[in-house]
């Protein structure tokens, strides 16, 4: 089964460069977007994470401004709301969480891994973890919890890639021209396309991220399974209809 995939670009957000890129380009400020990414595999359709409104990333001191909602942003691609029966969260941040209430039919795919983590954080990572509005989020939705990687449907399978959260999850799909990764984690091309050496050996380490080890490992893991892959707060994406 050969997938595409479409970009929905939701916010852009301003930040930091350092954000992104460890250790790296402090002071230099740079434009992320944050995305949902509808996937059609012949009459299934899937969503990849479902953005969030501007205010969501601006009051966690992110300044965003709003390019869709995601009803509008499924519309620009011919969606409805309820098109989608399968929605997998790469992680439970809430910039990739916060329409989730509006699919209503869908069945959500999350790690158990991450869901823990979500409600019960580390202190060493809890302010990315507001528990009490991840649990209103996620409270009556249909949950299928997975445990490392799995086929969801034919053509589309996820990875477990910890690192940036304990239990990431890299969507993998399968397309005409290879497979595609929609990464588990925020990053952008240069993370994986180093225009300059950082401390790691093959990549630069994403800025914001709870091991850098496993971090480094899931990066490896996505190089080497994919043809393509979709970092997922690249600013490129605004301008890509579909992949492949």
């Amino acid at each position: 089964m050969n997938c595409v995939i479409k970009p929905i670009p939701i916010t852009k957000v301003k930040v930091d460069k350092s954000v992104m890129t460890y250790l790296m380009n402090f002071g230099t400020t740079i434009e992320l977007g944050t995305f949902a990414w509808a996937i059609e595999c012949g009459d299934r359709r899937l969503l990849v994470d479902t953005g969030c409104p501007a205010d969501v990333q601006s009051s966690s001191g992110f300044p965003a401004t709003q390019v869709y909602t995601l009803t509008e942003g499924l519309a620009k691609i011919g969606w409805d709301i309820n098109d989608a029966d399968i929605v997998i969260l790469t992680h439970l941040h809430l910039d990739h969480i916060a329409y989730a209430k509006e699919l209503k039919r869908a069945t959500f795919i999350i790690q158990y891994e991450e869901f823990k983590a979500a409600l019960n954080p580390h202190p060493a990572y809890k302010g990315f973890y507001p528990s009490e509005v991840i649990r209103k989020i996620l409270s009556g939705l249909r949950i299928e919890y997975v445990s490392g990687d799995k086929e969801i449907v034919e053509g589309v399978s996820v990875m477990l890639t910890p690192g940036h959260t304990p239990g990431g999850q890299t969507v993998v799909v399968n397309t005409i021209k290879g497979k595609v990764a929609i990464t588990g984690f925020c990053c952008i091309r240069e993370n994986f396309e180093p225009p300059v050496k950082g401390i790691s050996e093959d990549f630069i380490i994403p800025g914001i991220h709870i091991d850098i080890v496993k971090l480094y490992e899931s990066m490896s893991r996505i190089k080497k399974a994919a043809n393509i892959v979709i970092a997922i707060h690249d600013n490129k994406y605004f301008n890509v209809k579909q992949i492949p």
